[in-house]
């Protein structure tokens, strides 16, 4: 069984040497009050939002930035059932058929300003949307989705939803398509500029860009160990190649675990929108979900099993 290529013209390029690699100490900066089961971290408007699961009545804390000091809980379970969403300053989500814009308000907390609805162009629930701009926004194919392409773009005034892209491989000797599927589970990042979109998986170190129409532009899989380059389709053998993913108009940061382990530690690999990898911070440390300061060109980072601390690396330049 091999790597099904998603266009011809494109060829699939294997990386694994990249010009910066190195090993770091993350700085230990205090989470206080302590927030249990931090994630979901967010950057806006020199706040930053941790979704956490330290009040049964507020599912997100608000901490001032770059003082990290704690202004408030808010939100609500019944409200905030999936994650805030961020596109350049804009906050939304994504339940049902409807977008929710939300607006930083006195008292440190986000207030709803405006709905728009999807008329079900998508026929169902969609899960992990990116905005492109006002019009345009893409989400991930996933298990309740029929099909085989990798995502979706919305265009919001026509009233059209279009398949894109294909898997990387195909679903003939799993078990079933949703297993493929769940095999494949994959994430996908506009840029803010809205020009590129960032596909990647979880199970196996791939990465694609494409431009705002859907057509691919690069196709990339870091095949340093340990590495799975096809998805096993014996669920117990699978594990997490890539964590979490943050990009800017400059650069994408790709949070990836070094070992098999469930903790393992994570290291940070940085590339352009040529899809060329720069390099690789070893941070010695377990983290499940960051994001770039690029102004201040620090990375932030939280681990959902210590409530005590974020983590803080000061990057290179170069």
């Amino acid at each position: 069984m091999g790597c099904v290529p998603s266009s011809s013209t494109v060829p699939l390029v294997y990386s694994s040497i990249f010009l910066k690699d190195t090993t770091v100490i993350l700085e230990k900066v205090p989470m206080y009050p302590a927030q249990f089961n931090p994630r979901c971290i967010l950057l806006s408007n020199e706040r930053i939002l941790v979704r956490t699961s330290t009040l049964d009545n507020a599912v997100y804390s608000v901490f001032s930035y770059p003082e990290m000091k704690h202004l408030s809980y808010f939100g609500e379970q019944s409200e905030f059932i999936v994650p805030l969403e961020q596109f350049n300053d804009e906050l939304y989500l994504v339940r049902n058929d409807s977008l929710y814009f939300y607006k930083w308000i006195e008292g440190d907390s986000l207030k709803l300003f405006s709905t728009s609805f999807f008329d079900n162009i998508m026929g169902q629930q969609m899960l992990g949307v990116t905005k492109l701009n006002d019009n345009l926004y893409a989400y991930t194919n996933n298990c309740l989705d029929k099909g085989m392409n990798e995502f979706f773009i919305i265009n919001l005034s026509q009233k059209q939803k279009e398949s894109k892209g294909v898997y990387p491989d195909t679903h003939v000797n799993f078990s079933s398509i949703s297993d493929f599927k769940s095999a494949y589970a994959h994430e996908i990042i506009a840029k803010p500029d809205g020009s590129r979109l960032l596909v990647f998986y979880y199970r196996t170190r791939r990465c694609r860009i494409y431009n705002q129409n859907g057509i691919l532009l690069r196709d990339i899989l870091l095949n340093y160990e340990p590495c799975q380059t096809i998805i096993d389709t014996d669920i117990k053998r699978r594990f997490l190649h890539i964590k979490d993913a943050y990009v800017t108009n400059n650069m994408i940061y790709l949070l990836c675990p070094d070992t098999k382990e469930v903790n393992s530690p994570s290291s940070l690999l940085v590339a352009n929108w040529d899809g060329e990898f720069k390099a690789i911070y070893h941070l010695g440390q377990t983290i499940s979900y960051f994001f770039i300061d690029e102004l201040l060109n620090c990375f932030y980072g939280v681990n959902s099993n210590d409530p005590y601390h974020f983590y803080k690396l000061k990057l290179s330049k170069n």
